[in-house]
């Protein structure tokens, strides 16, 4: 019987995933080629990211303060790493149609369009992986936040760097991941254009 609720709960999280997906694909950029890559990105604080899932830095409030004054400061808290997960994941789709583009780029120089091409599926793989732990964690900062105010009172504030891994995905791991890998790609364009990527991401 749980087994079975289980496996409903996932089979209906995985068609949620397909369907957003589908729906964020009738919708992309046409041709996302380099010229429309930096400017469409939207600033990522992802040291900021990584503060909001300290668990250091929560216990130490949790612990200085009272538990409504904790909350309060929590829910503020929950806000805003969710305005950085949707930044962000917005910024993972960006690259991930950005890396599709380059896996299809042609040339005369059948080595290093090979090594573009590799290096532009590796940042496509990372990007996924990204959006799929953003879209999971999305859906549990808005439960956290829909919560209704008489259940907020009897169970205590959320932890945020429960965050830090969700369904088996590491956040801090598979955004480094994304940057690694959008770093490559982008330096075959030149450093400039890295350089101007990477300070948006």
């Amino acid at each position: 019987m749980i087994f079975d609720i289980i496996t409903i709960f996932v089979v209906g999280i995985l068609l949620l995933v397909a369907v957003y997906t589908a729906i964020q694909f009738r919708g992309k950029f046409p041709k996302r080629t380099i010229e429309d890559v930096t400017p469409f990105l939207r600033p990522a604080e992802h040291d900021e990211l990584e503060s909001l899932l300290d668990p250091a830095q929560e216990t130490n409030f949790r612990i200085r303060m009272s538990p409504q004054e904790f909350a309060d400061w929590q829910r503020r808290r929950i806000h805003l790493l969710r305005e950085y997960l949707l930044r962000m994941s917005h910024n993972a789709l960006v690259l991930i149609e950005w890396g599709n583009m380059e896996t299809a780029e042609t040339g005369n120089d059948a080595e290093t369009v090979r090594q573009r091409q590799l290096m532009a599926q590796e940042l496509v793989q990372a990007a996924t992986e990204f959006r799929l732990y953003s879209f999971l964690a999305l859906v549990k900062l808005k439960l956290w936040l829909v919560l209704p105010s008489p259940f907020s009172l009897l169970l205590p504030s959320p932890s945020l760097p429960s965050m830090r891994h969700v369904f088996g995905i590491d956040a801090l791991g598979s955004y480094k991941r994304l940057r690694t890998a959008a770093s490559s790609l982008s330096l075959t364009h030149g450093l400039q254009f890295r350089d101007a990527l990477l300070e948006r991401l």
